[in-house]
């Protein structure tokens, strides 16, 4: 853990949000995870980013992991994307892993890249058990 790590009390990585009818004008950038609910006009680069229902960004992701069920317009550069049944992606997409659920949309161009090109930090998905009551807004990861 680095000296810029925030913890919440359980010693977990805390979570930046964007709450629902936030807007946000300007550049983002987080170490770990961060949920938009409200609209975002500006570049987002983080190491997991969930695009909430009803949550926008208008600008270029770099992620190493996205999932979509919102919007997003302009470049995304990912690792993993998935994009849910209320997804909408549009633009210029980089992705290693892609997943798009039945009702997600994807317009603009696509490029697949190996696993050794990823520019962003990733590691092998794998789904742990969530101390937590379920939540559909968050995947926990190890």
């Amino acid at each position: 853990m680095s000296s810029g790590d925030i913890r919440d009390k359980s010693g977990r990585e805390a979570v930046a949000g964007i709450g629902k009818g936030i807007v946000v004008i300007g550049d983002i950038e987080c170490a770990s995870e961060i949920q938009i609910g409200g609209r975002v006009m500006g570049d987002v680069r983080c190491q997991t980013l969930f695009v909430e229902p009803g949550g926008t960004i208008v600008g270029s992701v770099n992620a190493g992991q996205v999932r979509v069920s919102g919007l997003v317009e302009g470049t995304i550069e990912a690792g993993d994307l998935a994009v849910e049944s209320t997804g909408s992606v549009s633009g210029t997409i980089t992705y290693t892993r892609l997943k798009v659920s039945a009702g997600g949309v994807l317009d603009g161009s696509f490029k697949h890249r190996p696993e050794e090109e990823v520019s962003v930090e990733t590691g092998p998905l794998k789904l742990v058990e969530s101390s937590e009551p379920a939540n559909p807004r968050r995947v926990y990861v190890d």
